[in-house]
């Protein structure tokens, strides 16, 4: 194995953080799938399939962080620059937090709520706030949550979640 600085060391120790949580949330997610209500007149209930490709994503990722592993050993930096590194993520890093507390919050906000914060939020966040931005954002907004509820509940009878309150 060859020796590398700290920050090159960084990548590979990226790389297999990111396989880890890629896993973890798709074994999560398995799990959730099986939830999903079975049919009385399927062999196989709604959540098989889900469950098929998100052990399958678990797997693949488990086997990328093992190849990972034998290609470059363990990863060795430190911590000063693993943070100067994510500091530089800082606008991935938000916009991930927003997305997982937008998650969290669609079963009870409901999908048109919770849906016009999120995107609101993001926009705001990422694009410069002049006024006009501001109404795009907002336009774009409202557009995103109510048009895809009332397509799926109007045309496809597919029903998202509503507020509970």
């Amino acid at each position: 194995m060859e020796r590398r600085t700290t920050e090159a060391a960084l990548i590979p120790a990226l790389q297999l953080l990111s396989y880890l949580i890629i896993a973890l949330g798709a074994l999560f997610m398995a799990f959730k799938a099986g939830s999903l209500p079975a049919s009385r007149w399927e062999p196989m209930s709604a959540g098989t399939f889900p469950q098929i490709i998100f052990s399958s994503i678990t797997i693949l990722c488990g086997m990328a962080i093992i190849f990972e592993f034998f290609k470059h050993g363990l990863p060795r930096t430190s911590f000063y620059i693993a943070c100067k590194k994510l500091i530089a993520l800082k606008a991935v890093i938000i916009n991930l937090v927003l997305f997982t507390v937008y998650m969290t919050a669609m079963p009870i906000a409901g999908f048109i709520t919770s849906t016009f914060i999120y995107l609101l939020t993001t926009q705001l966040y990422l694009a410069p706030r002049t006024s006009t931005n501001i109404v795009i954002a907002t336009f774009v907004a409202i557009l995103f949550s109510a048009g895809p509820y009332y397509l799926f509940s109007e045309a496809f009878n597919i029903y998202l979640p509503r507020a509970q309150w």
